[in-house]
């Protein structure tokens, strides 16, 4: 059966894509220390001017209610947070889906209530029409497609949030009454990791390593479109991060059998890029450590590169439009826990060193630039001054096609990290 895509732009020749996630009003008028911007970054006026895209991809939490507003957030705060971006002349939209700040409170899942009414909140803030399929589905999960014959690009955005299962222990970040639960969420999803919970606790307590996220109506959707797709560049697009070995943060890798589904499903997918949000820093993620370096020791862009999508899969995470992970209040913190699980990070994406970590902290956007004439794209993440500082090279024609052993070995975000620590410093422990 063919399931056609949810909207059609034929006559769209696409060459510059935006994306971009994770914006606050009440962020988006604070100058972070050290910016470039010197009277507040006005990361739209950022994006039109660095990269004058034709579509803009929203890749989750295109709204934070306001903070005061503790657990999770009544329709009508929604409505009016959807409103207001909608009539700021400074914000833009184009086409998305929603992670859990914009589907209505931190950390949720399937747990959701009201999901249909957010659901519709959702679509009406997009504007889409009302014949559209969309509004009947479990979930805000569709898809796009643009140009024709040799030019097409497809879009897949996946809903990672309606019916995604609960953690192994559940986050109690959006619990109105415990404070700092989203500091206190990182931690749990930490030591569930670290000491590889779901493998211990019997399968009774729902801490198991089959926990859901998408649901079946969604799979069969994903499959169908994935196998019908005539487009060169496929774009998919996870709110939550796919490959990334840190366990602080919500990703795939806390649900290890879905996670292993969808990197079978992609696999052979040409010219794939995996595009995703929700942390609040940007990185570029690989399922091979093989050196794919863009630039050079001294920055120069180097001649000859591999395509980073030749034998891998690869993501680009941006997330923190209007606030990251290097500002009040994790600050200090950020850089050294990327740095403790460097595992799934491409060797050699950052532009000023090539063997400087693929990650940057700051304030961030994502585009990708397609040459047609090439059949090669090339994704870059941009700070609040449209500096490129992080990029990677892809080739449509190019497929991972790992072997069901090497996406089996694929670095993992549930290892049981935390035991080897607990033998070096336990004197009970034996090896």
């Amino acid at each position: 059966m063919t399931i056609s895509a949810d909207s059609f732009y034929p006559n769209i020749k696409l060459q510059r894509v935006a994306f971009g996630s994770c914006h606050s009003r009440g962020q988006a008028s604070k100058v972070p220390s050290g910016t470039k911007s010197e009277e507040g970054p006005k990361i739209w006026h950022v994006i039109a001017h660095t990269v004058q895209p034709q579509v803009f991809l929203w890749t989750g939490d295109a709204i934070y209610p306001p903070m005061k507003n503790n657990g999770d957030y009544p329709l009508d705060i929604m409505h009016d947070e959807f409103q207001q971006m909608i009539y700021n002349d400074t914000l833009g939209y184009d086409n998305s889906v929603w992670d859990d700040h914009d589907a209505g409170g931190n950390d949720r899942g399937h747990e959701l209530k009201g999901k249909e009414q957010r659901r519709d909140a959702y679509l009406e803030f997009l504007n889409v029409p009302k014949d559209s399929a969309r509004w009947e589905r479990d979930g805000l999960y569709s898809s796009i497609e643009f140009g024709q014959d040799g030019n097409k690009v497809s879009v897949f955005f996946l809903d990672t949030r309606w019916h995604r299962e609960r953690h192994c222990i559940p986050s109690v970040g959006s619990n109105p009454y415990v404070p700092y639960g989203s500091v206190i969420a990182c931690a749990t999803r930490w030591v569930t990791a670290g000491l590889d919970l779901p493998s211990i606790l019997p399968g009774w307590t729902g801490c198991t390593k089959q926990n859901k996220v998408l649901g079946e109506d969604q799979w069969r959707w994903l499959e169908t479109q994935l196998m019908d797709s005539e487009a060169s560049v496929n774009i998919v697009v996870s709110s939550i991060q796919l490959l990334t070995t840190n366990p602080v943060v919500e990703s795939w890798g806390h649900f290890p059998a879905e996670r292993e589904r969808l990197l079978k499903l992609l696999n052979n997918v040409p010219g794939l890029i995996i595009l995703s949000g929700d942390v609040h820093h940007a990185e570029i993620s690989s399922t091979t450590q093989r050196d794919k370096r863009a630039v050079d020791e001294a920055g120069h862009e180097m001649k000859n590169k591999m395509a980073a999508n030749k034998g891998s899969l690869v993501e680009v995470t941006s997330s923190g439009l209007t606030h990251s992970c290097g500002e009040p209040f994790y600050g200090p913190l950020c850089k050294p826990i990327l740095d403790a699980f460097p595992a799934h990070r491409l060797k050699g994406g950052n532009t000023k060193d090539g063997y400087a970590p693929s990650y940057y902290t700051g304030r961030n956007f994502g585009s990708i630039d397609i040459n047609w004439e090439s059949r090669s794209y090339r994704v870059h993440v941009h700070d609040d001054a449209g500096e490129a500082v992080l990029t990677a090279a892809f080739a449509m024609d190019a497929v991972a096609g790992m072997s069901d052993e090497d996406i089996g070995g694929v670095e993992k975000c549930i290892d049981g990290h935390l035991w080897s620590v607990f033998g070096k410093v336990a004197p009970f422990y034996i090896a």
